[in-house]
């Protein structure tokens, strides 16, 4: 565990998508989304990217610019769905953070120094409990969000008012993973672990760096009932079951705002 954590701030969840035309469309369809960035060439020649607000949560979308990118190899294993989350790292303190984190024994790949103290690095998902973790050294950043960060969590389309409320991942293990994220972030106001609605599956919520995460488990349990309804072999154990190392499933709870 680093000697004392630098200021952080999820930023973004990136999902990735073969063309970003059509998951656009869809996402304009069904959520009040209000577009940040147009889509763009990526740092590099192997991706495009665009994002967009819901409230001041924000999504990525990524494609691939070019055959054998990382977007396409992603593509290929996993289908589309979400790629890594991505956290800004206070001014200057990266490189020290990833150090100790190595320290610690997880495997820091991709380093990229673009200038001006613009850096970025991962979090292997080999040494972690299957998610990529994407750092942003952003110049300038103490922990402040950004001065065209959204006040207002909520988004209104029709009448009908929208809230981000978390991202959920599924995992193996809660307990575990929860170890793993205590250990790599500040980690604020985890609540009890709680049975799911249908006894399939266990849940427990947290906040890191005051965005709310929810880790899902399955019980292990499944119960016959004739009206058909989610089980543990139908979809908390699911996403995990797709491959024994990669990425888990995750997903964004959307609800109407009060």
């Amino acid at each position: 565990m680093p000697a004392s954590f630098p200021a952080l701030r999820v930023d973004h969840v990136s999902i990735a998508v073969r063309a970003i035309a059509p998951a656009l469309a869809f996402f304009r369809r069904v959520l009040p989304i209000c577009m940040r960035v147009e889509p763009r060439p990526g740092y590099d020649d192997q991706f495009v990217w665009t994002d967009f607000l819901v409230g001041d949560w924000k999504l990525e979308l990524i494609e691939s610019a070019r055959p054998g990118s990382f977007v396409e190899r992603f593509l290929a294993r996993r289908g589309e769905g979400p790629h890594h989350l991505s956290i800004d790292v206070e001014e200057g303190r990266l490189g020290a953070y990833t150090a100790a984190l190595e320290r610690d024994g997880l495997r820091i790949v991709d380093r990229g120094d673009y200038g001006n103290g613009d850096e970025t690095a991962f979090i292997s998902p080999r040494s972690a409990p299957g998610i990529l973790v994407q750092f942003w050294q952003v110049p300038g950043f103490h922990g402040t969000p950004p001065e065209d960060h959204p006040p207002d969590p909520v988004a209104t389309r029709d009448g009908v008012r929208f809230r981000v409320d978390h991202l959920a991942l599924a995992v193996r293990s809660i307990d575990a993973t929860l170890a793993w994220f205590r250990l790599i972030f500040p980690v604020e106001a985890a609540r009890p672990k709680q049975l799911g609605w249908d006894g399939a599956y266990n849940f427990q919520s947290f906040r890191l760096a005051g965005y709310k995460m929810e880790l899902i488990a399955s019980t292990g349990w499944a119960h016959s009932c004739a009206v058909s309804r989610p089980t543990a072999s139908s979809w908390s154990a699911r996403p995990r079951s797709r491959a024994a190392t990669g990425p888990p499933s995750s997903i964004r709870a959307m609800r109407t705002a009060r």
